[in-house]
């Protein structure tokens, strides 16, 4: 509560600190070659629907006869720009403002902006919707061929990277889809498919989509567009419309790669085990989506993320609803910085430098896998028929697998249930999760925070809303449980845990359940390891 505070107070003092400084346009901007010096200004440009956006210029020093890329950084969902490179949240702590604020210190142009609805610029918060915050993208792209000098430029045009976590990265997928300028994206802990990520299964995700609509609509007051609203007060009522579905649809890069427009750019993705918004399923679709556009790409797996607010904690130092960490080890035991590994991939992208470390396919912190083939599900187990009774704290551990070795699992399962209980509890929510068993103390730890919800009557009605015609009605309906990463030590046992109430979805109140559940789970490969940390 204290850190929460604490964050909050120096986020308002930032904020504050903004107010009194006067934005300012360059002096004189020339486009021929001449030596520059480093600074940073602030700046401002209208996009094609009249909303005027507000960055920060942060200019870098070149020679005479030296070009530099653009680096274009943005904001998290309720925050703003990197106003300027101390005296700001992102200038002095968060990462990826720190990754910017090093690139301009090493030879490249970065704007740092306020998306609409946030900090200084005007319109109101869509969501990231194509046709209004990822055509913003590329007004300030084109702000800045027409007003900066000496930029480095191919066929396409101003070479451009773009960096930023959660809300700052739905927004690089699309925009790199639309405009080929952008060649090197890092979108951090963020979506592939937000409905699915905001309600998964049909399920509203009512904790997180609260706290999102706080710091959207009342921090920045007032800024969410009326079919916003709209749309966060159906998922309140618990169930997601066919109204709100239509509002997000074209808000994802799975609509994207969906409708042959990928991603254009080469990709680093970052996403987080313990993210219980945006799981690392998020990362691992976009980066398959990606990769069967034959662009690289390259997807790291850290332990961090979203937080969900008093519900997870973030480890001592650490900002409070959201971290990555500083650094991964890799399947090779090989460890690698994160901010020096995505500055290292903008050079090698944008400045044709030869890559100082070589960085596998796929990289999950402490895990052995390498490639997003190990990834996937590849082994069934049955489900032996167990009884959940309406007991003290209704949670049942199905037992999977018991190691006889040092074992790790990393993926996500695929579990098709069945339900057989009475007409009461027909339309009843159960959150299902991915636990160890100790051998020795008897207990289960649920990996990753994660838990999936399962409501029979919700499933069917998303995945009409989603798929139309081709959604099956099946008594034993398929889900995609969240991607985990766990070790197991000889003799503990890998299971599913099954509860009827869950912190993340606290606004289902529903009685203790009363039914008899059987079924099928696919597991990812099962490594072995030769110690377990």
């Amino acid at each position: 509560m204290r850190s929460y505070v604490l964050w909050l107070c120096c986020s308002l003092i930032l904020a504050l600190q903004g107010c009194v400084h006067a934005t300012t346009q360059p002096n004189s901007i020339t486009l021929k070659t001449a030596e520059l010096k480093q600074r940073y200004y602030q700046a401002k440009t209208t996009a094609a629907d009249g909303t005027v956006l507000a960055f920060t210029v942060y200019q870098p020093h070149l020679t005479a006869d030296q070009t530099a890329p653009l680096l274009l950084h943005t904001h998290g969902f309720g925050l703003s720009r990197m106003k300027r490179p101390e005296l700001s949240l992102y200038g002095f702590l968060l990462p990826t403002g720190q990754v910017a604020k090093t690139a301009w210190q090493n030879g490249y142009w970065v704007i740092s902006y306020d998306q609409r609805g946030h900090g200084d610029s005007q319109g109101k918060i869509r969501l990231t919707d194509p046709e209004k915050e990822a055509q913003d993208v590329i007004s300030i792209m084109n702000w800045a061929e027409k007003n900066l000098p000496q930029l480095t430029k191919n066929q396409n045009g101003v070479r451009t990277g773009m960096i930023g976590e959660s809300y700052a990265g739905g927004v690089q997928y699309l925009a790199s889809a639309l405009d080929p300028r952008l060649q090197a994206i890092v979108p951090i802990t963020t979506w592939y498919d937000i409905v699915d990520s905001l309600a998964p299964n049909g399920v509203p995700k009512s904790n997180w989509i609260g706290f999102l609509n706080l710091i959207g609509d009342w921090w920045n007051w007032n800024k969410f567009d009326p079919e916003l609203k709209q749309a966060y007060l159906d998922t309140q009522r618990g169930q997601l419309k066919q109204s709100t579905y239509n509002f997000l649809n074209t808000h994802q890069a799975s609509w994207f790669c969906s409708h042959n427009q990928a991603p254009q750019a080469d990709a680093l993705i970052i996403q987080g085990f313990r993210d219980v918004l945006f799981p690392f399923n998020e990362g691992v679709k976009a980066a398959q989506c990606i990769q069967q556009a034959q662009h690289e790409v390259h997807l790291i797996g850290v332990e961090g993320g979203h937080l969900q607010p008093f519900t997870q904690h973030s480890p001592l130092g650490s900002t409070p609803f959201w971290y990555i960490g500083k650094s991964v080890s890799c399947g090779n035991q090989q460890q690698y910085n994160l901010q020096k590994t995505i500055l290292t991939w903008f050079n090698q992208k944008l400045k044709d430098q030869p890559p100082a470390e070589s960085l596998p396919e796929l990289c999950v912190d402490q895990s052995p896998v390498n490639h997003f083939t190990d990834l996937k599900p590849v082994t069934s187990y049955d489900l032996k028929k167990t009884w959940i009774a309406p007991t003290a704290t209704q949670a049942v551990f199905i037992p999977i697998h018991t190691a006889l070795q040092p074992t790790s699992i990393t993926g996500s399962a695929l579990l098709s249930l069945n339900i057989e209980t009475s007409h009461e509890y027909a339309d009843a929510t159960l959150f299902i999760s991915m636990a160890i068993k100790s051998k020795i103390t008897g207990k289960y730890t649920v990996l990753n925070d994660q838990a999936a919800p399962f409501n029979l009557a919700k499933k069917a009605s998303y995945d009409q809303i989603r798929l139309g015609l081709m959604a099956q009605n099946s008594k034993t309906p398929s889900i995609e449980l969240p991607s985990v990463y766990g070790q197991l030590n000889e003799g503990d046992t890998l299971g599913v845990l099954i509860n009827s109430e869950s912190l993340y979805y606290q606004k289902i109140q529903q009685p203790k359940i009363e039914a008899w559940i059987s079924g099928q789970i696919v597991l990812p490969k099962l490594w072995q390891v030769t110690a377990v940390n």
